[in-house]
């Protein structure tokens, strides 16, 4: 039994060790950096936040799906997006990141509608479900969701 337990552990350090691979080796100075207050993010590239000392970081992978992840000014990883959750060039995706630093997502591929708020008390990012938390979405992106797909959610 405990050898078990001890092989698990291991795949899942073992997962856990090659996702921060991932972030880590790749070279950031060949990705595109612009500064941006609030609004889509579609391409790969660094989106410096002036004034809130964070970035996000979307990487494209080999297979051309992206995946994003929030950092402070150390490019210490904050919150990081599920590599089984990633966006795919074939399925509709939206990434938005609002005034307050808070970034919204859809992913049409995996039926996920996802808030990552950053909670002013922990000083730590927290994902809720926009839909089943019945969150206020910010106009831009509840008008691009609504323009491009049929009722996301049912409020």
């Amino acid at each position: 039994m405990e050898n078990r337990t001890l092989q698990f552990v291991i795949k899942s350090m073992s997962f856990h060790i090659l996702f921060l691979v991932l972030f880590i080796s790749c070279n950031n100075s060949e990705l595109r950096s612009k500064n941006i207050k609030s609004g889509f993010l579609y391409d790969a590239g660094i989106y410096n936040i002036p004034g809130k000392n964070r970035n996000i970081l979307i990487k494209e992978l080999k297979d051309g799906s992206k995946i994003f992840a929030i950092r402070d000014r150390n490019n210490k990883i904050l919150f990081q997006q599920s590599l089984n959750e990633t966006f795919s060039a074939n399925h509709y995706w939206l990434l938005y990141i609002d005034k307050d630093t808070n970034v919204w997502y859809y992913n049409s591929d995996h039926i996920s509608h996802q808030a990552i708020l950053f909670n002013k008390k922990t000083q730590k990012y927290e994902m809720k479900d926009f839909c089943t938390s019945k969150l206020h979405l910010p106009p831009e992106f509840k008008k691009e969701i609504e323009t491009n797909t049929s009722k996301v959610c049912e409020f």
